[in-house]
């Protein structure tokens, strides 16, 4: 029993990097960030970590929706802005990242 409970304190920060974001949508928080804001919208989240490198940013979490089952479908880059679409089944995603003064903020949202 003692084995397990000094095992808590990472379980607790596991579930602490994963968001569920909608009833289907579930991403993990970048972990060489730190979060300084989140927000919830109606189907979706924006979260703003301290960071300057956005596009790392995106990569991670493009990759985790891919691995997560969502298809990449669109994909565009535009002056530090980094914006994809996603298919799952019928469920659309948008992931958007782009770069502020130091900080990186990424919106993501589920549906049209």
């Amino acid at each position: 029993m003692k084995r397990w409970l000094a095992f808590l304190p990472f379980l607790a920060l596991a579930w602490a990097l994963e968001l569920r974001v909608t009833a289907s949508l579930v991403v993990d928080l970048f972990p060489q960030a730190m979060v300084v804001e989140r927000v919830t919208e109606p189907q979706g989240i924006v979260v703003v970590y301290r960071a300057s490198q956005a596009e790392a940013v995106f990569r991670y979490h493009d990759l985790d929706l891919r691995r997560r089952g969502w298809v990449r479908v669109k994909y565009e880059v535009k002056k530090g802005e980094w914006k994809a679409e996603y298919r799952k089944g019928k469920a659309k995603a948008k992931l958007s990242v782009k770069e502020k003064k130091g900080r990186v903020e990424v919106r993501l949202k589920e549906g049209d």
